[in-house]
């Protein structure tokens, strides 16, 4: 696909006009997301993108080698260029430019231009380059040219645009410290499912088979955060003890071959490795288990965020098991809606893979799941947490139109 600028309503009217600018992953679910909860709070929503990083395969490759981040620069260039002669118009329709992940680059340039046209400029990065590349996948030297890069565009990137979206508290203070912001430049809206996709329904018409061994379901791209060593550790700990469980665990990335030669150095007899999947199978994964697993690693950034998966099984009302972090503390605001175990210890997760053999008892976490996913994160609570972003650009336009003789 080439860039589109398409929607099923005109850039006109009484209602936000919004336009999703850059090479940013139409496919990725937090853009997916933040698109529903604008359409949700009565936004109209464009595209002008151009696919870029759709086409990279392994999207760590730059962070290793300067012949590939040199390719990449050439199609970033070469991207932004396509999208130069058509940016001008559609800005000029629009009340907010919408900057989405990946898109620290996206955010330098166009800005600036958007600014010029009257947009107010929204970015929403999920991450920054920073704790990716440097300090949660280590996979840059901290002093090295390509660190001080990665650092540079993330400081340009957040202080270049007018809003940026956060999708915890603690990430966004991990931001304003990154660039020298005041908070008040942030605005946090959680991550969220794709509802349509993650259906609970799924979930209740599956039945549970009260005689086999409890299912346990891992997936994920392996990175550092997901502490996936920790989880064949704790399976060991069960089968260990004579306990029947079935693990399945899909993805791949970072960490996967240490993950799988963890498990045959333990001889896991009851553990199912399976390549990425399409995401409309996640939801039929997720009814079959009886337990959804989070993430387990003690980065900084696992502290900080709450991963894709929670969300989507908390969306289907399944029963959840993650390390405890503020960021789910936030999110749960109070409610027992996961079983929390200490990072990285697997003794513990073993401890509460255990205690959820009870059906009942994981129904009643899952209802809390689902009903907490429907208070703050659905697409109805986002669209909520939107409003003050929409109150803004009202009063800009307001104070604009008194401005003007």
């Amino acid at each position: 696909m080439g860039e589109a600028l398409t929607d099923s309503t005109e850039l006109t009217g009484g209602r936000l006009r919004v336009v999703r600018l850059g090479l940013f992953d139409r496919a990725y679910a937090r853009n997916r997301t933040t698109a529903a909860a604008l359409l949700a709070a009565g936004a109209q929503v464009a595209d002008l993108h151009v696919p870029v990083v759709e086409g990279i395969g392994d999207r760590l490759q730059p962070a290793r080698a300067t012949r590939a981040l040199a390719q990449l620069g050439r199609r970033i260039v070469a991207g932004e260029a396509r999208l130069l002669v058509r940016a001008v118009p559609a800005l000029a329709r629009a009340d907010l430019a919408l900057i989405g992940y990946p898109g620290q680059w996206d955010a330098v340039l166009w800005s600036p231009l958007a600014r010029r046209a009257g947009c107010t400029v929204l970015f929403d990065p999920l991450v920054s380059l920073t704790e990716t590349f440097i300090e949660d996948r280590r996979l840059l030297s901290p002093g090295s040219w390509r660190a001080r890069l990665v650092r540079w565009l993330d400081r340009r990137a957040f202080r270049a645009v007018d809003v940026i979206l956060a999708d915890t508290p603690q990430q966004a203070a991990y931001w304003a410290a990154l660039a020298g912001l005041p908070l008040d430049r942030f605005l946090v809206v959680p991550v969220g499912a794709d509802e349509e996709v993650f259906d609970p329904a799924r979930r209740a018409a599956t039945p549970c088979d009260k005689s086999g061994p409890l299912r346990v379901l891992f997936y994920g791209t392996y990175s550092p955060l997901h502490g996936a060593e920790t989880i064949v550790e704790a399976v060991h700990r069960l089968e260990r003890a004579g306990e029947q469980i079935a693990l399945v665990m899909i993805g791949t990335g970072q960490c996967e071959a240490a993950v799988r030669r963890r498990a045959g150095e333990l001889g896991l007899a009851q553990v199912t490795f399976i390549p990425w999947v399409p995401e409309t199978e996640l939801p039929g994964w997720i009814a079959w288990a009886d337990i959804v697993l989070g993430i387990f690693g003690g980065t900084a950034k696992a502290a900080r965020v709450v991963p894709n998966k929670v969300y989507q099984a908390m969306a289907m009302g399944a029963t959840i098991v993650t390390r405890d972090s503020p960021a789910l503390r936030w999110l749960a605001a109070g409610e027992p809606c996961a079983v929390l175990v200490p990072p990285g210890d697997s003794e513990a997760l073993a401890g509460a893979m255990r205690s959820l053999r009870s059906r009942d008892v994981r129904d009643r976490i899952g209802r809390t799941a689902r009903r907490v996913f429907e208070q703050r994160a659905s697409t109805r609570a986002r669209a909520r947490a939107l409003r003050p972003l929409f109150e803004r650009i009202e009063r800009q336009q307001r104070s604009t139109r008194r401005r003007v003789p």
